[in-house]
């Protein structure tokens, strides 16, 4: 059977998309730390804030906006109106006072009380003195301010009900759902709008992981994990061309593959050694996936999602835009492939999503007939027919004049640049091997010269293209920590892994499965919790000390809640 009727026999996954939580939020670092509060004239408290600001400047790693400045004594927590009244030793008659807190670092009391004097009740005044007037005289005891210690929590509130808390055992503070901080979740507007475009095609794109993961392991290169990287751009355009159309936004899924990434472990040769896959020929699956062994695993780059970004490094060096950009060099730069050995030697699923799948027969599930419309015809998903986007930040430090367009070019004239020279070859027929076949050996591909190819999907560098940004990945299993990391430090927008596809050595979740299962006569416990519950939890995908972040979802299906529960605790344990 040929990779597209295998592709097209692929079924959706059923299921759900799930915000992966950050480890703040299910951990969260509640740090708090003392404050004073003074009581003065409430006719006062513009000069107060403006004093205390000029004499103590806020300091900008310490943001504290989500406490109230201010305070009146009946929204003050009760422990802290129990102890104001035990200062309390003036008769105020009718003067207002409000409570104003002075957040760490904390200064000295006595240049405090100083600056604060003028401003005590009884002592402000916004006119001149009268005889008759009920300001303090001579023989009365001059206004004080006291100053009493308290705690303040000096991270926002995640919830209302935090804030609630907090408002009613510390100091009124104030939760604003609209602007969480970045550092500790990602902004709800930024992950709706992922989870939105991310949910239709999800249960597509991780059900070919998993197809990939699967031929992986039938190969005998490597353990059972695959990685698919989509683009999100079209994918919107899909979404577009479909309302044009009338026609499912399904129906053309498989056209926002970029390329795909096997496990392949096995398949290096280590100090003049044979490989695990030269040991085992015709055996699969390969007898180390059995155990775990260090010494035969290799390194990370040999992980499905590692390798998947080197591909699209790879592709992106092919393009002839590229080329011309590097031959232009005074010392032109030779292609180093991070490994000889596999570095070209593609697995069949691999090969045709690189470089075949622009050039393919519309699957049978897509509309194919439209030139009976009256419509215009379905946009090419090219990134050279999409639309620009502004470059990355990080690819517009060094300009590549040779190869950007000019601005000044009308659309056409954009077309013709850049098609006037022809794009790299593709591998010839003979160095694709059968699917699932592992007596056939992976040669090396060498691209003939006379094989015609299509452009690639991949956008380049003189098109905004840098590393995978904005690019999302869908993996079978949840990447180990050297993979999360490699996640980040590649740019990805988002990582999207099956919920039964964790690992107890994976880097992404931030918490436990916890199931409610039936109360039964002599147990105690009423949640299962999933047979990983004694891993750690890294939440690498959105730490607060990383400067990097990509969005996290798993991939609920409706069977996983029985399949986790049940897991075997004999499974091997590995890095995927």
């Amino acid at each position: 059977m040929d990779i597209p009727e295998i592709l097209k026999a692929i079924q959706p996954l059923r299921g759900e998309v799930i915000p992966i939580r950050t480890v703040q939020e299910t951990n969260p670092p509640e740090e708090f730390g003392d404050a004073y509060v003074a009581e003065v004239n409430v006719k006062a408290a513009s000069k107060v804030i403006k004093a205390l600001d000029s004499k103590y400047p806020r300091n900008p790693s310490l943001p504290l906006s989500h406490l109230r400045r201010f305070a009146k004594r009946e929204n003050l927590p009760p422990h802290l109106q129990e102890r104001i009244e035990a200062y309390e030793s003036l008769e105020k008659g009718s003067i207002k006072t409000i409570f104003v807190i002075i957040a760490p670092p904390l200064p000295d009391p006595e240049e405090l009380l100083e600056l604060l004097a003028p401003f005590a009740p009884n002592t402000y005044k916004t006119g001149p003195s009268s005889p008759t007037s009920d300001s303090f005289t001579p023989t009365s005891p001059p206004p004080t301010i006291d100053l009493i210690t308290t705690t303040i929590p000096l991270q926002p509130p995640f919830n209302a009900q935090q804030a609630e808390t907090w408002t009613k055992t510390l100091w009124p503070v104030t939760f604003n759902p609209a602007a969480p901080r970045a550092t500790v979740a990602p902004p709800l507007q930024i992950l709706n709008r992922a989870h939105e475009s991310i949910k239709p095609r999800a249960g597509y794109y991780v059900s070919l992981a998993q197809k990939v993961a699967a031929e992986a392991k039938k190969s005998g290169r490597g353990r059972g994990v695959g990685a698919v990287i989509v683009d999100p751009e079209i994918e919107a355009e899909i979404e577009e061309d479909a309302k044009n159309y009338g026609h499912s936004n399904l129906d053309r899924w498989m056209d926002a593959v970029l390329c795909v990434g096997e496990d392949v472990r096995f398949a290096r040769s280590e100090a003049g050694n044979p490989s695990q896959t030269d040991l085992h020929p015709g055996v699969v699956p390969n007898p180390a996936c059995a155990t775990f062994n260090a010494d035969v695993e290799g390194g990370p780059d040999l992980h499905a999602l590692m390798r998947a970004v080197e591909l699209i490094s790879r592709r992106r060096r092919e393009e002839t835009a590229h080329q011309a950009e590097m031959a232009a060099l005074p010392n032109p730069m030779t292609v180093i492939h991070n490994d000889p050995q596999l570095s070209l030697q593609l697995s069949p699923l691999e090969s045709y999503f690189l470089y075949e799948a622009e050039a393919r027969a519309p699957l049978a599930s897509e509309p194919t007939n439209h030139s009976t419309s009256t419509q215009p015809e379905p946009s090419a998903l090219s990134p050279k027919k999409r639309k620009a986007e502004e470059p990355n930040p990080e690819s517009i430090s060094a300009p590549l004049e040779s190869t950007c367009l000019s601005p000044t070019l009308d659309s056409q004239d954009q077309d013709q640049q850049t098609t006037t020279s022809a794009p790299l070859p593709a591998p010839p027929p003979s160095t694709v091997t059968t699917l699932s076949d592992p007596t056939i050996p992976h040669p090396p591909i060498e691209p003939a010269e006379t094989s015609p190819v299509t452009s690639s999907r991949i956008r380049t560098r003189s098109q905004g293209g840098y590393l995978c940004t904005d690019l999302d990945i869908y993996i079978s299993h949840e990447p180990c920590l050297c993979c999360s990391m490699g996640l980040l430090l590649s740019r990805f927008r988002a990582v999207i892994f099956p919920r039964s596809g964790r690992m107890k050595s994976g880097g992404l979740a931030s918490e436990p499965v916890v199931f409610p299962v039936a109360d039964c006569e002599g147990e105690e416990s009423s949640d299962a919790v999933n047979p990983g519950n004694d891993r750690l939890y890294y939440g690498l995908n959105w730490r607060r000390e990383l400067n990097w972040r990509a969005l996290g979802f798993e991939f609920v299906e409706d069977e996983d809640e029985e399949q986790i529960v049940n897991a075997s605790e004999d499974e091997v344990v590995f890095n995927a």
